[in-house]
């Protein structure tokens, strides 16, 4: 009977949404509340039932052209506070729901959930995203233009769960005070729910397969019966204190404690231009970076993880490409990776950022670091400072300008030292101890350029196009980084091509950008299949890459051909095979075990193959094996990668993942057998109370890192952390280092 009620509503909202779910023309009205919500899940309210209703939810997968089978409702109201959002989800099917666990910010495609997007700004580009499972576990997160979440931006906001029978329901309550908006009387909306249950994604705008159903422009109009007015006065202050006691064993010294105290700070300059302010901030609760095994001649990015960084990152952290970007947010307080890793002290910094009108976007941020405590006489405090102007110009695209800026600061001598084959010498040629800082030497650095978005308002097209420039004492030319990407993709056809070329002396000592003096070029094409069966979706992908020096001589060249296979069951499979060509420009030794270098100049040209698959993510056991063979430099490389996770839902998960590399090179190099192992336990007993053990072997790095993580929620963003990390050397498990950090903030509304 669930059944046959749920195709009849089904039939009943598409038939009557059949000249409706357009982008942009499909709306829904928000009135405000005309009595008093109790926010626990239930609808019961009678004003509910005098609100607009939106339905006439669209299949996502496993078609995209069919209504949703399990439909889902919702509506909008307001009050002086919150925006509140009520949501009903009709479940046809006994059985429970998949949701695997408790803990917030919870993988999406993992989950039964219901999810609402907002782009108060009515721009098509940026918003906020609140998603809710059946178990009332929360995740937020920042939307960007390209439709990917953000999900380490946190804040807060309400939401209860109700089960029925048939259906389950919730109501949100999200301040106007957690977010930035414009005044104005439309704003964007999206309202998705992932129903693995049902095995279907559906969505209230249409979005064809091969689009992120969370890019914006698939959104309809919310329409306000007045524009929401700004908040009243909206100031947070997030202190905190922390304590910990720790000891370096490796380098024998003493154990050391203490005692730290500081705050961030938030304040809304206007409803959609926000001031944010730190103090002495301390990162000991940020998870520890997932180690990789580097057999790569350049140095890999590792994601930012700390809060204060992380709203409108993308207007910061966007610039330039991937590999080309000058702002990093992790050249400030950090330097080294892995576990050579160490903290530079952060003393103050502030950062503004957000809207101003309905087409600009603005961005400063300025911080001062103390001196680095392992080497005071090269790394003085620094002074970083970014500035970013943005337009929106046609529909979705933007123009944006940036400066990136480091000074010195102090009254180190710096003029004294120099670099010498990669050592640092004084006035003398006596080497400095400087260990593995990221050595600056000049005492300023600057970048400054422009960037294209383009983004069209069907989804069909991106694009994105800079020319940046670094001002450094002492060079004069070749100071310039320029790139270009386009693409166009449907669902059954996409296609892109890239450019970019950094002269030898540009720097960018705040970005990202490991690799100067070439021209980079890249092109590819990918096709899609959709069936009915076992497999919903399959094709073949090409593609094609190559490097060349400043003066267009050829360094490398790689191609890859692939065939992609998604199931209807949710797993995925790939099989595939690639050419490389490589020119070393300096040398380098492949076994990644410190051997013998191949030389700079000398060239090598292998083939490889690779097969990957990963079972249904729906499952209580999941697994996924990668494996890939063939020639490597002048040797061969064997790798084999895979995990498995196990779930005890929604209280336990454990996850191992694990590499192995087998690198054979003919004499008088080095082979190598390179082991990486991670073993991630997660216990979240409640919504509110979680711990996460994570244990990492890496036998190229010689060490055995674990890290032990407690957080209590006591209240929404206020949390206890008790974290304890130690590391041994390899192979004979020599302790390196412990410590041991408790840390208590609390959220603050002033």
């Amino acid at each position: 009977m669930r059944i046959r009620n749920s195709i009849i509503l089904s039939l009943v909202a598409f038939t009557a949404s059949i000249a409706q779910n357009n982008p942009r023309t499909t709306s829904i009205k928000i009135s405000q509340a005309s009595g008093e919500i109790v926010i626990d899940g239930r609808l019961d309210e009678d004003l509910w039932s005098n609100l607009d209703v939106a339905s006439g939810f669209y299949q996502n997968f496993p078609t995209d052209d069919n209504p949703a089978i399990d439909q889902t409702e919702f509506m909008i109201t307001y009050d002086d506070k919150f925006i509140i959002v009520g949501i009903k989800c009709y479940d046809g099917l006994d059985g429970e729901f998949i949701a695997t666990t408790l803990r917030r910010d919870f993988e999406w495609s993992s989950n039964d959930n219901v999810a609402i997007y907002i782009d108060p700004y009515n721009d098509l580009s940026n918003g906020f995203s609140f998603q809710v499972t059946p178990n009332n576990v929360q995740r937020e997160g920042l939307v960007l233009l390209d439709g990917g979440i953000q999900d380490d931006w946190d804040n807060k906001w309400f939401s209860e769960v109700y089960k029925g029978d048939g259906f389950w329901s919730v109501e949100m309550a999200i301040p106007f005070k957690s977010i930035r908006y414009n005044t104005v009387d439309e704003w964007n909306i999206q309202v998705l729910r992932n129903n693995l249950k049902r095995n279907e994604r559906t969505s209230w705008i249409r979005v064809e397969q091969g689009f992120r159903q969370s890019n914006l422009t698939f959104s309809g109009k919310a329409l306000w019966d007045s524009p929401p007015k700004r908040s009243a006065s909206n100031i947070v202050a997030i202190p905190y204190v922390a304590t910990s006691i720790g000891r370096n064993i490796e380098d024998d010294e003493p154990t050391e404690s203490n005692l730290d105290a500081g705050f961030d700070a938030k304040v809304a300059l206007s409803s959609s231009m926000n001031l944010d302010l730190t103090f002495n901030p301390d990162f000991s609760q940020v998870e520890v970076d997932q180690q990789v095994t580097n057999l790569q001649r350049f140095e890999i990015n590792f994601p930012e993880r700390r809060q204060f960084f992380l709203e409108n990152q993308d207007l910061f952290g966007e610039g330039g490409f991937r590999r080309t970007r000058p702002f990093f947010s992790r050249r400030i307080g950090i330097q080294g990776s892995g576990d050579t890793q160490r903290n530079v002290p952060i003393i103050a910094g502030a950062r503004m950022s957000g809207k101003v009108g309905s087409k600009w976007r603005l961005g400063l941020l300025n911080m001062v670091t103390g001196r680095d405590a392992t080497a005071d006489e090269i790394s003085p405090s620094q002074n970083y400072s970014v500035a970013v102007v943005e337009r929106q110009i046609f529909s979705r695209s933007r123009l944006s300008a940036i400066f990136v800026g480091r000074n010195n600061l102090g009254t180190v001598a710096l003029d004294s030292f120099r670099v010498e084959n990669d050592r640092v010498v004084d006035q003398f040629g006596e080497t400095v101890n400087a260990k593995d800082t990221l050595l600056t030497l000049s005492k300023h650095n600057y970048v400054f350029g422009l960037d294209y978005n383009l983004a069209s308002a069907d989804g069909k097209w991106e694009g994105d196009f800079y020319y940046h420039r670094s001002d450094d004492p002492g060079k004069q030319d070749k100071q310039y980084s320029t790139g270009a990407f386009l693409r166009y993709r449907v669902p059954k056809f996409g296609w892109r091509v890239n450019f970019t070329k950094t002269g030898e002396n540009h720097n960018a000592e705040v970005g990202f950008i490991p690799r100067t003096g070439i021209a980079n070029y890249g092109a590819g094409m990918e096709w899609n299949t959709f069936t009915d069966g076992m497999i919903q979706r399959h094709g073949p992908a090409i593609d094609f890459g190559g490097v060349t020096d400043d003066n267009w001589n050829r360094l490398d060249n790689d191609a890859g051909l692939e065939y992609r296979f998604s199931f209807l069951n949710t797993a995925y499979a790939e099989v595939g095979a690639g050419w490389n060509f490589v020119t070393l420009t300096r040398s380098f030794d492949p076994s990644g075990n410190d051997g013998i270098e191949l030389q700079e100049g000398d060239e090598f040209n292998w083939y490889r193959y690779r097969f990957f698959y990963r079972s249904d993510r729906r499952k209580n056991f999941i697994y996924r094996v990668d494996f890939s063979n063939g020639d490597f430099f002048n040797g061969s490389r064997l790798n084999v990668g895979g995990g498995i996770t196990v779930r005890l839902p929604p209280i336990v998960q454990v996850e191992i993942n694990g590499e192995f590399n087998q690198v054979n090179l003919p004499d008088p190099y080095n082979d190598s057998e390179l082991y990486l192992l991670g073993t991630r336990f997660d216990l979240t007993l409640t919504n509110n109370v979680f711990f996460t053990s994570f244990i990492q072997y890496n036998t190229q790095a010689d060490n055995l890192g674990h890290n032990s993580r407690f957080q209590w929620r006591f209240k929404p963003v206020s949390d206890l952390f008790i974290v304890y990390t130690d590391n041994y050397l390899t192979p004979d498990f020599i302790p390196r280092n412990r410590s041991l950090v408790i840390k208590l903030n609390y959220w603050l509304n002033l």
